[in-house]
């Protein structure tokens, strides 16, 4: 299997780090919103009957938190394959809920070639510094 880290440039990398952070606050907004969507429903169903309304044996405040988990699975699985495909990375187009995980391993390891690495909380790509040593200098 070749290498495909050479074809990408900094540019490429620091959208892909931009895409896992924007992932990453749309996840904690969806989930935030869809527990206040179903604190919602469950308002709203008490208030049509005094013991709720259920579809399926389901009252409104769980079907509410199942829609939210496939719209978070969605996101997830749309993004990841956003990434993967600038990464080119294969684990991360055919599995993108697992390949999410080590995308950042794998921007650093595809940066660290070119003397780049990630910034701190998924930053844009900074220079590897140089480590001097303390003793001895060299002429």
């Amino acid at each position: 299997m070749s290498d495909n880290g050479s074809t990408l440039t900094v540019d490429d990398l620091n959208l892909a780090l931009r895409l896992l952070r924007r992932m990453f606050l749309r996840m904690f907004v969806i989930f935030a919103l869809g527990i206040v969507a179903s604190i919602v429903l469950n308002w709203i169903s008490h208030q049509i009957s005094e013991y709720g309304v259920y579809f399926a044996g389901t009252g409104l405040p769980e079907w509410g938190m199942m829609a939210t988990l496939v719209i978070m699975f969605a996101e997830l699985y749309w993004d990841g394959r956003k990434v993967g495909r600038i990464l080119q990375d294969p684990l991360m187009m055919r599995s993108p809920a697992t390949g999410f995980m080590s995308a950042p391993a794998v921007i650093a390891q595809k940066a660290a070639p070119l003397g780049m690495k990630p910034g701190p909380f998924l930053g844009p790509l900074r220079p590897i510094p140089n480590r001097r040593s303390f003793g001895r200098q060299r002429p």
